[in-house]
């Protein structure tokens, strides 16, 4: 959804003041027994709300880096499935390359290393070297000949 698709959902949510046309136009009521809140003071109260600023633009932001991302059908996931319980049943620590989505960077990767584990309750690949890839945005797996 584009930025202009956002505004006008928000415009039409919050813009609409018909609700309140019988005291819209009322003054603003001035105590006589309480001195006016400094500006300063008023704008603490809602200070906690700050926090929700460039929300939108931060998961555009994220967004983008995920545009460049193919997932994987279900035969692949499964062929990836069976080479990891492959190499499990081996009991070996073979040199893999592996061809990987790095959602730091948003885009695919390669990575060749000696596989130290699988850790399926995380769901990473964990290498001799402290490299960790997440199974699901693996591509392709390939055995280094070498091994």
């Amino acid at each position: 959804m584009e930025n202009e698709d956002l505004l006008k959902i928000e415009k039409s949510l919050f813009s609409d003041t018909s609700k309140y046309r019988d005291i819209i136009n009322i003054p603003r009521h001035i105590s006589r027994a309480h001195t006016p809140m400094s500006t300063e003071d008023r704008a603490a109260q809602f200070s906690p709300f700050a926090a929700l600023t460039g929300y939108h633009q931060l998961l555009a932001k994220v967004g983008e880096k995920y545009d460049h991302k193919t997932y994987p059908t279900a035969e692949v996931r499964h062929r990836i499935e069976s080479q990891l319980a492959m190499i499990e049943r081996d009991q070996s620590h073979p040199i893999l390359k592996v061809e990987f989505f790095n959602g730091k960077t948003g885009f695919y990767e390669e990575y060749t290393g000696q596989l130290e584990q699988i850790d399926y309750h995380a769901h990473h690949l964990i290498f001799d070297d402290g490299i960790r890839i997440i199974i699901q945005n693996i591509r392709k797996i390939k055995r280094d000949q070498q091994n």
